[in-house]
């Protein structure tokens, strides 16, 4: 058990620089949508640009759309990376993965998702006029919020057990 515990410290140390890495990237990304998307309504090529990129339609609601989706996405994409960065640096530090405060950080995942999941799907549709994908996305994002809850539970749990173990010895 010490090895896996071990192990497992060492992977979240490198990991948490990736994620710290992903964290910058989907800031960026956030960013570079919003202000593209704002320059496509002035510039026409920047507009074809952009558009082409986020394959939405030709209508100025299609391209509103597609931006504001770009922008949620990539906020909860941020969101899950920062959680998941913050859960490895926690594993690094403490005594036991199973804290409270991780479960904490699945919980803000699953809530993430949950939030984003009803208008990412109202954007999807508006961007592209797809129902299916629409309904697609909805059911991903609202598998993924599900599969945190439960994550969030086993977490809480664990800590509740480690608690135990630790108060017994």
């Amino acid at each position: 058990m010490r090895g896996d515990l071990h192990t497992l410290k060492k992977v979240c140390s490198y990991a948490s620089v990736v994620m710290l890495a992903g964290e910058i990237a989907f800031m960026i990304l956030a960013a570079a949508s919003a202000v593209l998307g704002a320059v496509s309504f002035t510039s026409p090529d920047i507009r074809e640009t952009f558009s082409q990129l986020i394959k939405c339609g030709e209508s100025d609601l299609s391209l509103a759309a597609g931006t504001i989706e770009m922008v949620v996405l990539f906020a909860t994409m941020f969101v899950t990376v920062k959680m998941i960065h913050d859960t490895m640096v926690s594993i690094q530090k403490e005594h036991s993965p199973f804290m409270n405060e991780n479960a904490a950080r699945f919980k803000t995942i699953c809530l993430a998702f949950l939030i984003a999941s009803v208008p990412l799907s109202v954007l999807e549709f508006l961007t592209r006029g797809d129902q299916i994908l629409a309904v697609c996305v909805f059911l991903a994002f609202i598998l993924i919020s599900v599969v945190m809850y439960c994550l969030t539970i086993i977490f809480r749990y664990g800590a509740m057990l480690q608690d135990e173990s630790d108060h017994t010895l």
